[in-house]
């Protein structure tokens, strides 16, 4: 629809993220450290209340659920849609992931001819 959401969606992270950290649960600390992956779908209406909010995946952890479904919970109303956007909603599916698992270093490999 040729709107920038950039501005926005920055808005938006910042004020599910706190929300989020505040809830997020001591098994997702350290030294535990749970890992996990959270999926939300969502639509946000142009005055930044929430409808449709459902779980499409969940983490496994009923804590590491709870926690990022009270990170938007907590944080409506989002913030307003850009007042260009001339739709009535801006559907969202938000990932909330836990102690994501790093990659290793890839292993340069030495070319014995050289």
């Amino acid at each position: 629809m040729g709107v920038d959401f950039g501005p926005y969606m920055k808005r938006l992270k910042y004020a599910v993220q706190i929300h989020w950290n505040a809830l997020i649960p001591e098994v997702a600390l350290p030294p535990m450290s749970k890992s996990g992956t959270v999926t939300i779908e969502l639509a946000v209406m142009k005055n930044g209340q929430v409808t449709s909010m459902k779980l499409v995946k969940s983490s496994g952890d009923l804590q590491l659920d709870r926690a990022a479904w009270g990170g938007i919970t907590e944080a409506i109303p989002l913030p307003t849609l850009p007042s260009e956007f001339k739709g009535d909603y801006l559907k969202l599916r938000c990932n909330f992931i836990y102690n994501p698992a790093t990659k290793p270093a890839q292993e340069v490999k030495q070319d014995p001819t050289k």
